[in-house]
């Protein structure tokens, strides 16, 4: 017995691989082109990055695909479970723990082009009857914290490239780059669609929740670091597709 527990403890201490590894729930949404279903394959450089970091650290979880409010939930009540694309503001700073940045992007507002809309601000943005955001996303976030009350929210980006096309919203708050994909997705041609204000640039990373280990999201941290390194994230990076 005692042979069989120094052997168990031989087998703990060799191992390359800590036995947390397969604690982890890792979840993503649709959110093109940095992490989305084409096909029902999850594909995307951000699903690119984490699968490398994990494939490093010994982590062999599958990748789940929820809707972002469900996943965001999960992330911020559950114990060991990371969510990415992750938009890093202020205001979630201290309630996650993070690794990256995967991206930058720039949130925007998008209108039918025949429609001729022009906005010079925010507050003309107001004045629309309906603008079409992603429920509990950070867009929607910011627009009700800058008082807007015509926001009209689904659980699918495509579902508001569709509401766009057919005039059912006004606006379409979005991301560059992103939104010529989701189009495409939708099967709408994205040339229906023209940029008309920036909202703001902010950086899109992992998201481990407050529970998790440390030296779980060390391991990532040092390899994401490890990744920027050897050249692996540019590469990664400049090999997605080129979404503007």
């Amino acid at each position: 017995m005692y042979r069989s527990f120094l052997f168990l403890l031989f087998l703990f201490l060799v191992s390359p691989q800590p036995l947390f590894s397969a604690e982890l729930t890792i979840l993503t949404e649709n959110l093109p082109p940095l992490n989305y279903l084409r096909n029902g394959v999850l594909v995307g450089p951000s699903v690119e990055i984490v699968r490398e970091i994990q494939k490093r650290v010994g982590s062999d979880e599958m990748i789940e695909v929820f809707p972002w409010a469900r996943a965001y939930q999960l992330a911020l009540t559950e114990k060991n479970v990371v969510l990415f694309g992750t938009t890093h503001t202020k205001e979630r700073n201290e309630l996650f723990k993070w690794v990256g940045p995967l991206a930058t992007k720039r949130d925007i507002l998008l209108a039918k082009k025949q429609e001729g809309i022009e906005l010079q601000s925010l507050e003309d943005a107001k004045k629309v009857q309906r603008i079409g955001t992603l429920r509990d996303d950070t867009r929607e976030r910011l627009l009700k914290e800058k008082g807007f009350t015509n926001l009209y929210s689904v659980s699918d980006e495509q579902n508001n490239a569709k509401k766009l096309m057919l005039g059912r919203i006004d606006l379409w708050a979005y991301k560059k780059p992103g939104w010529r994909t989701v189009c495409e997705l939708a099967g709408i041609n994205p040339e229906e669609f023209v940029e008309v204000l920036d909202l703001r640039e902010i950086d899109v990373s992992i998201a481990f929740s407050k529970t998790t280990s440390d030296a779980i999201v060390n391991k990532w941290r040092n390899a994401f670091k490890e990744m920027l390194s050897d050249g692996t994230i540019d590469r990664i990076r400049a090999g997605s597709p080129n979404d503007q």
